[in-house]
């Protein structure tokens, strides 16, 4: 189950580097709201490749967690910016950025650890975005339904994961049991993936000329 798990990780971080290379196939003509989210997922590419190195090198690499969910943050904030067209999403995301700075200078060991607040604020924002846009949607066409499908299962799963992971690392729990725990978490990222492929695929790709 173990190899199964190591197997499965290493396609999610090679899914994760293609996924930008398609959506940058129609990055030039598309709108605002798509090239953010090209950017977000060449970050999180990056993100995932640096990850994958340094536990090859056997690098402890839990900082690295600071920089995924923040970024994070600030780009499916900007993102969602340019889907509900509302003044207040830079309000937000500067207050929650100002709450985390504070934290850090008051806490500087929470950088090197699992940050559930932030995890748990910064996750539960955009998932409210996911929200109020599927609300909008209820009266008005508009784009990247799938994808926000796939934002809202993945960060609530997300939340749930992150959200106990320094009461899962005080449990001392097997390593077997971590990565099994770990791949639900996977899973639903899988399931993202599959979703942003999806969205690509069905709206977005170039379609052929017609002779």
């Amino acid at each position: 189950m173990l190899d199964f798990v190591e197997y499965f990780n290493n396609f999610l971080v090679l899914a994760s580097v293609l996924l930008p290379c398609i959506y940058f196939i129609s990055f030039a003509k598309s709108s605002r709201a798509y090239k953010v989210f090209t950017l977000y997922l060449l970050f999180i590419a990056i993100i995932q490749g640096t990850l994958f190195y340094l536990n090859a090198q056997k690098i402890h690499n839990l900082f690295m967690f600071q920089f995924y969910f923040i970024g994070q943050f600030v780009f499916l904030s900007l993102f969602y910016f340019e889907l509900l067209k509302k003044k207040w999403v830079p309000i937000v995301l500067f207050l929650v950025l100002g709450v985390l700075a504070l934290q850090y200078v008051f806490d500087p060991s929470s950088f090197l650890a699992y940050n559930t607040m932030g995890v748990i604020l910064t996750q539960s924002v955009v998932v409210v975005y996911s929200m109020l846009y599927f609300y909008k949607m209820l009266s008005q066409k508009g784009s990247f339904l799938i994808v926000n499908n796939g934002i809202f299962l993945y960060l609530m799963a997300s939340v749930l994961f992150f959200s106990s992971g320094n009461l899962l690392l005080k449990l001392n729990l097997s390593l077997e049991t971590m990565r099994l725990i770990g791949f639900v978490n996977d899973f639903f990222y899988f399931v993202f993936i599959i979703l942003i492929v999806v969205e690509w695929y069905r709206n977005f790709r170039p379609t052929p000329l017609k002779v």
